[in-house]
């Protein structure tokens, strides 16, 4: 691989892919491998749609081309962040890349570029300093405090890209507090069953196994509102909704009209003196 190649590859992660692993990335895939520097990236996918390959291929491509540089990323469970380091380990190798160190949660190559699974629990990960990527996959499962701990590492790098990828889960989650929300620098990029081609056959079978709510979660974007409660989100609105009445307030609305009471003789009273 001569200098310009590198540089190519270097600015155009998705020509590396393409050339040099041998894989057409989907448009969603090539546009997040295209993130710019120091960008922050939200993938709402569906199920297999490759977001743990992407984020593999982009750590992959930042530790050869930037000796010493750091990427992590952290799941739900540490074994799924290992599987994404395996992916990781995969493409460094086919592209030529030497190994100093290799384990199940962590490698290092020579150029002195690591990339690590973290645990899914925010108590151990403090204190790391990333200028390559951090990745937050499967981001919908994942604690507050977790991505709380994970944003502050490019701090002191502000260069390293953020990326928050997820199938949907929640209206509650992180992610998606941060996928509806009105922050307008993060990059959103969106690969469900509506924008990316699923067999229709596949899609229609899970649609009988899993059921329309779970099947949209799954493969469509769509949060459920209502896992823990008999209350859907759509009733939560409903009942949280300001209504402004349609006439001007008056008399209508006011307390009833208390009117005097009417005197009743008794009539026992008469009786009160009769042996």
């Amino acid at each position: 691989m001569n200098n310009l190649s590198e540089v190519a590859y270097l600015i155009d992660p998705a020509l590396w892919v393409r050339e040099v692993l041998g894989i057409e990335p989907l448009p969603w895939q090539e546009e997040f491998l295209r993130a710019p520097r120091g960008a922050s990236i939200l993938a709402l996918t569906g199920r297999q749609i490759g977001k743990t390959s992407v984020a593999a291929w982009a750590m992959g491509s930042t530790a050869l081309f930037m000796p010493s540089s750091l990427s992590v990323v952290a799941c739900p469970a540490q074994r799924q962040s290992a599987e994404a380091v395996r992916r990781v380990r995969e493409a460094v190798i086919k592209a030529g890349g030497k190994l100093e160190a290799d384990n199940v949660y962590g490698l290092e190559l020579t150029n002195g570029s690591r990339v690590l699974a973290l645990p899914g629990s925010d108590d151990s990960i403090r204190g790391l300093t990333v200028d390559g990527w951090i990745v937050a996959d499967e981001a919908a499962r994942l604690t507050d405090d977790l991505i709380a701990a994970l944003r502050p590492m490019r701090a002191r790098r502000p260069e390293a890209r953020l990326a928050m990828l997820s199938t949907a889960w929640s209206r509650t989650d992180p992610f998606w507090m941060a996928w509806a929300g009105d922050d307008q620098s993060w990059i959103r990029l969106k690969a469900t069953a509506d924008t990316v081609h699923y067999d229709p056959k596949f899609l229609e079978q899970e649609r009988r196994s899993l059921g329309e709510d779970a099947f949209k979660r799954e493969y469509f974007g769509v949060p459920l509102g209502a896992q823990a409660s008999p209350f859907t989100w759509e009733l939560y609105e409903r009942a949280t909704q300001v209504h402004v009445p349609l006439v001007p307030p008056g008399p209508a609305f006011g307390p009833a009209v208390q009117e005097r009471g009417v005197p009743i003789v008794n009539p026992f009273k008469s009786l009160g003196g009769r042996q």
